[in-house]
């Protein structure tokens, strides 16, 4: 555990707790829809709707299958900030600048009103932890609200927190004290010390200016915390003493007051630290200062000049007053003219210690002249103070109507979100229950058709018989006039017996055989033609031969040669109509083409 302490006049100091452990697994949340998604889906499920009642289910089906697949990337998109709302969250403990810079790069646009809240949160926790004192509640009003609707949330504590500190900014004193009593509340009963702490811290804060005796009975019990706790801080124990110091010092216990704030100084002494040494001599100047001891009031005051090298103002001031007291008036001259004040409060403390110095010396015209410029530097304080104070309140105002307003609308979205979801539960009962009138009516239809179909094809199949019977027919008739006609040249060849056997066909035998395989045999030719241009007319007789299965002694006497020449020729024909395989035939192919 490690805390830093911001360091300011006025024993005013900002705890800062470091978690051991930073690292850990945040919890993924719930998506939360918002109104534009909800008519998202009204408008699909109609579309769905209107798709089935024209009978058009397959395109509804695919409708609906999309806007799964788009709700899911949204889904992966909310996770995916989570994912970066969680790192933030882990960054604001230990590196709030970095985790500043992580937060302005997430696109609030997209965030859901929850991740909203705990980006609000994150946000107004990183500019604490960087040393900001947020004036302004536009952020952590959204996170207090949305919490203050979801208490079982565990960031509900840290956001009652922050707006508790917020409004102590801002001096609304019981708004909170009202908040950080409930946040010291839930964090003692979700065990969570670090907030328990700091919640108690700006208690006391409070109530120094309601309550003083409960405020010193509040650092009491916050000096006993951090003595109970394992692996504390030295910090932490020097801001506890410093804070109880500070508030037996409001109930004019001076003597237990330095007492508190020597014990910071031995601790201060053991953790070895210049700025928090420093800063707690101040405070043991200040309270030398008030119980009237001088010389020690200087000795300490000298020592935080010295050893501080970041908040040289508060140091100046202090030194001055000391010098003041031990009448050293030229040296308390010297430390003021080199502060350099930037605000206006600051000018009103430099006037007011040189107001001082000079009544010491008696100089009471320089007295008036520097008491007269920090009136006029308090007067302006007051001024800014009043119109700030005016200021809020009137934006206060502004926003509480505006969030009446908002809260009005959110139940007048309530009531219409649980009206759509009524509505599209009835669309989807009906389309549903459409579906099923349609499943059935299409169910029957396609028995029916397919009760035509099966009746067709039995038909179809049965004209294909007759067809192939037919063919068949007619190439046996036209195989046995070839064979006759072959017949009869043989005859006559052998009456003559020093003439050749030879076949010899008209061009209107060739005619007639190409006008019958092309009727008989689904354009045998013609297909022939267009799949092998190269072919001749000779070749295709050849293959118009091959088609009506005559036998090689017979194609021999048709071109007068003998078998052996056919054999060859055929052979010779698988080339040209590309038959690679050897094993295929030529014949084989031309009855199968």
């Amino acid at each position: 555990m490690k805390i830093l302490l911001l360091f300011r006049p006025h024993f005013i100091i900002n705890i800062i707790y470091i978690p051991d452990n930073q690292l850990y697994c945040a919890f993924l949340q719930t998506l939360y829809f918002r109104p534009y998604l909800v008519l998202l889906l009204k408008n699909i499920l109609y579309f769905c709707a209107l798709n089935v009642i024209i009978l058009n289910m397959r395109r509804s089906i695919s409708f609906t299958i999309l806007f799964f697949m788009m709700l899911s990337v949204l889904v992966s998109c909310y996770q995916s900030h989570k994912r970066e709302l969680d790192l933030a969250y882990t960054l604001a403990e230990s590196k709030p600048d970095s985790a500043l810079a992580f937060l302005n790069r997430i696109n609030q646009g997209k965030l859901s009103d929850k991740d909203m809240a705990k980006y609000a949160l994150i946000y107004y926790m990183a500019q604490d932890k960087s040393g900001l004192d947020v004036d302004n509640d536009s952020l952590i009003r959204i996170a207090y609200d949305w919490y203050g609707d979801h208490q079982a949330d565990s960031l509900y504590a840290s956001s009652l927190y922050y707006m508790g500190k917020y409004f102590l900014l801002n001096d609304s004193m019981e708004q909170a004290k009202a908040c950080l009593e409930k946040s010291y509340s839930i964090s003692d009963s979700l065990h969570n010390m670090n907030l328990k702490c700091l919640a108690l811290d700006k208690l006391i804060e409070v109530e120094e200016q309601l309550a003083p005796y409960k405020a010193l009975n509040y650092a009491k019990a916050l000096v006993k915390m951090y003595e109970s706790m394992p692996n504390v801080s030295i910090y932490n124990k020097v801001a506890a003493h410093l804070r109880l110091g500070e508030n037996f010092g409001f109930v004019d216990s001076l003597k237990q007051a330095l007492e508190e704030e020597k014990k910071a100084y031995k601790l201060a002494m053991h953790a070895g630290d210049n700025s928090l040494l420093s800063y707690v001599s101040q405070g043991l100047a200040n309270v030398f200062e008030k119980n009237g001891e001088e010389d020690s009031c200087l000795i300490y005051a000298r020592q935080a000049y010295v050893l501080n090298g970041t908040d040289r103002f508060s140091c100046q001031l202090m030194l001055a007053s000391a010098y003041i007291t031990v009448d050293s008036i030229k040296q308390a001259f010297a430390i003021l003219k080199q502060t350099t004040p930037k605000t206006a409060e600051d000018h009103y403390s430099v006037f007011y210690t040189r107001s001082q110095a000079a009544m010491k010396a008696q100089d009471y015209k320089s007295a008036k002249a520097f008491s007269d410029s920090a009136c006029c530097y308090l007067q302006e304080m007051y001024r800014t103070a009043s119109k700030a104070k005016i200021s809020y309140y009137t934006s206060f105002l502004k926003k509480e109507s505006e969030r009446a307003r908002i809260q009005g609308k959110a139940e007048m979205q309530r009531w219409v979100f649980g009206l759509t979801v009524l509505l599209c539960l009835i669309i989807i009962l009906f389309v549903l229950y459409a579906y099923w009138a349609y499943r059935k009516l299409s169910l029957a239809r396609i028995a029916h058709e397919q009760e035509i179909f099966t009746q067709k094809q039995q038909m179809m199949e049965k004209l294909h018989q007759e067809e192939l019977s037919h063919r068949d027919v007619q190439l046996s008739v036209m195989r046995t006039y070839l064979l006759k006609k072959i017949e009869v040249v043989e005859k006559l060849n052998s009456s003559v017996p020093n003439e050749s056997k030879h076949i010899v066909l008209s061009d209107n035998d060739w005619t007639e055989l190409e006008v019958f395989l092309d009727s008989v045999e689904d354009l045998f030719v013609s297909r022939l033609k267009k799949e092998h241009p190269n072919l001749s007319n000779a070749d295709v007789r050849l293959m118009m031969l091959l088609r009506l299965k005559l036998s090689q002694k017979t194609l021999a006497s048709i071109y007068c040669v003998s078998e052996k020449a056919i054999k060859q020729k055929l052979f010779l024909y698988k080339d040209k109509v590309g038959i690679k395989n050897e094993h295929f035939s030529l014949r084989n192919y031309i009855e199968n083409f």
